[in-house]
């Protein structure tokens, strides 16, 4: 069965291009979910990531907020290796300096290993928004391949320092804010199928999230089905 932790967690407000994570060291063959949490002025950057002889992918992104000063943005990155080193991960904004960042690095064991830096693990990574107000967050997915044993994730950030509540059924792996601007990010899983993940919180406010379908390894080895890209093409007909 998928099993998840927290490696790390944390915020940095300062005004800085490039932001360290702790020391973590992940586990071989093991899927590593990171979700970035920034705020800057539009269009707002997007990180790239690095450490721990992994290469960090970007699954999906969700800005949202652009019509204020700073916007925000929270994306969602995976990895996965044979000989992970242990260290920290460099959150790098390529020379543009940020009003804060937090950072929520998980690892995921019992996962799919097929394909490239845990692209099998991944089968979709919907986003969704709210510009205007609210006191909670939601992020519909599609019906799940394996509605028992796949998992269900989701990064939620939204315009408040305030800690988040998960939906009832869900576990959560951290949860961490920053002020001035402000800002709430949480993390959390589940196993089996849960089409509609959700957190809410007190203060009314804008919010971003994205959620993703965890893929588990198949009895007796990993699983082969094909990645989220090849699916989404087979059934889309388009690029993504």
């Amino acid at each position: 069965a998928i099993t998840a932790v927290s490696l790390t967690s944390n915020a940095d407000t300062g005004n800085v291009s490039s932001y360290n994570t702790a020391s973590i060291t992940p586990g071989a063959n093991r899927l590593i979910l990171v979700a970035v949490m920034n705020s800057d002025v539009a269009p707002v950057t997007v990180p790239t990531l690095s450490g721990n002889g992994l290469t960090y992918v970007q699954v999906a992104t969700r800005d949202y907020d652009t019509d204020a000063s700073p916007a925000r943005v929270v994306t969602l990155f995976r990895a996965m290796g044979a000989a992970p080193s242990a260290g920290a991960i460099t959150i790098d904004f390529g020379g543009t300096n940020q009003n804060g960042c937090a950072w929520h690095v998980c690892e995921f064991d019992g996962v799919d290993t097929s394909g490239t830096n845990g692209s099998g693990a991944i089968v979709q990574a919907p986003t969704d928004f709210n510009d205007t107000t609210g006191t909670s967050s939601s992020v519909t997915l599609a019906a799940f391949g394996d509605a028992t044993n796949n998992a269900a994730f989701v990064a939620k950030m939204h315009n408040r320092a305030e800690a988040a509540t998960e939906e009832t059924g869900w576990t959560e792996l951290s949860d961490v804010n920053y002020i001035n601007p402000d800002v709430g990010s949480a993390v959390a899983w589940r196993l089996g199928e849960d089409l509609s993940a959700t957190y809410s919180w007190a203060t009314t406010g804008r919010w971003g999230s994205i959620a993703a379908e965890i893929k588990a390894a198949a009895a007796g080895g990993a699983a082969t089905a094909a990645p989220m890209r090849t699916r989404q093409l087979a059934l889309t007909g388009a690029g993504l």
